[in-house]
């Protein structure tokens, strides 16, 4: 048979393979099997694997698979806790502290202005004693001069009843005067015509004459009198129109005590508008007084003034992180502020008051402070703390603080 090669022809679709891939060659691992009869070949064989060298290798895979489970279980656990805690900045406060030196100063202030209104108040009522007085006697004033006034009308009436009656009196003895002087003359003019005719003496005819002269003086004071009388009843006419009648001409004695009653009624008035004006102010200071006591309380209430006394411990918690804090709260400290938390303690009590102040973060913002109750108390020390109100860890610690509250009310 020869061993020439054949020719394909090239529009043929023969594939022509190499003779390695067609018998490849075999390697140390592949079994040699002789065929009957032939020796058997001294080559070394390789050993089998051992087994458990697999087993390994999936149990450390599943340990790191673990591993890796939980680093991400706790960090996203962790996520979860930054996103529901409050964060914080703790404080220390002592008696050495600015702003409780700033509070110490502030609350002496307000004690300083409280003592300096209750002596303003107590010299209010002094004056408002001494405007009372005052009132009193004015008005007792005003009722005498008012009786006055009636005592002037009444005493017109009699003087003007008396002088009437005076007149009347006074024209009965003009009346009798003038028959006395009438007689008189009828004797003188006699006793005249008798001495002329010698009847009788020159004496008696200067008794006759005298006594005439008499009868005429009386008669003139008669006149007089009627005259004096006349003028006083219409005096006291006047006086009485005056006192009824407030168009009719004023009488002197009237004016002034009319001017003494404006005088009286004026000062009346000033004093008490002076005693409105007191009042006014005794009342707004006393309010001031309860206002300054309501301050100095919520001053004293507040753990500024617990400091000054002791140190204590508080945490600065910003608006934006106020929803979650309560009493019985937990405190956490955490390292860098994210991981490897633990309670370090408890909320004691919220303190009303805005407070500005650097927040966790650096930025200055507005806030309140909220009053710890550490167990460890280097953790007041930590740059930021955490607050978990959230849980039921929290919810157990928070039971027990209600409870003794809710004994002790019903009790």
């Amino acid at each position: 048979m020869s061993n020439a090669r054949k020719l394909v022809s090239v529009s043929s679709p023969t594939l022509v393979l190499k003779r390695s891939d067609v018998f490849p060659r075999p390697n140390a691992n592949d079994a040699t099997v002789a065929p009957p009869g032939s020796a058997i070949s001294s080559e070394p064989k390789s050993a089998p694997a051992p087994a458990y060298s697999g087993l390994g290798t999936r149990l450390s895979a599943f340990v790191a698979l673990c591993g890796v489970a939980t680093a991400l279980s706790y960090g996203a656990y962790s996520l979860y806790a930054c996103s529901r805690d409050s964060f914080a900045v703790p404080t220390i406060l002592s008696p050495s502290s600015d702003v409780v030196v700033a509070a110490t100063l502030k609350l002496s202030e307000l004690r300083v202005e409280r003592v300096r209104a209750v002596a303003e108040i107590e010299g209010i009522d002094a004056d408002l004693g001494g405007s009372d007085e005052a009132l009193t006697q004015l008005q007792a004033l005003k009722r005498t001069t008012d009786g006055a006034v009636h005592w002037t009308t009444r005493m017109t009436s009699q003087k003007a009843g008396e002088s009437a009656v005076e007149l009347a009196a006074l024209a009965d003895q003009k009346r009798v005067i003038g028959e006395m002087l009438a007689a008189q003359q009828d004797l003188t003019g006699k006793a005249r015509k008798d001495v002329e005719a010698g009847l009788i003496s020159r004496s008696e005819y200067s008794r006759q004459e005298q006594a005439l002269n008499q009868v005429q003086l009386a008669l003139l004071d008669n006149t007089r009198a009627v005259s004096r009388g006349k003028s006083a009843l219409q005096e006291n006419q006047l006086a009485q129109q005056a006192l009824s009648r407030h168009t009719a001409p004023q009488m002197p004695e009237l004016v002034t005590r009319q001017e003494q009653m404006i005088r009286v009624d004026l000062e009346i008035v000033r004093v008490e508008a002076d005693k409105r004006a007191k009042t006014a102010e005794r009342n707004a200071l006393v309010e001031r007084v309860a206002q300054l006591d309501e301050m100095v309380q919520q001053i004293e209430e507040r753990p500024l003034f617990q400091a000054q006394e002791r140190e204590l411990e508080l945490a600065f918690v910003p608006y934006t992180q106020l929803g979650g804090v309560k009493p019985g709260a937990q405190v956490v400290s955490c390292l860098w502020g994210l991981v490897w938390c633990h309670t370090v303690g408890r909320v004691s009590e919220l303190v009303p008051g805005e407070v500005v102040q650097a927040d966790p973060w650096g930025s200055h913002t507005r806030g309140e402070y909220v009053v710890l109750q550490l167990e460890d108390h280097e953790a007041a020390r930590a740059k930021t703390l955490r607050i978990r109100s959230w849980g039921e860890a929290a919810d157990a610690a928070s039971r027990p603080q209600v409870k003794p509250q809710a004994a002790a009310s019903g009790s």
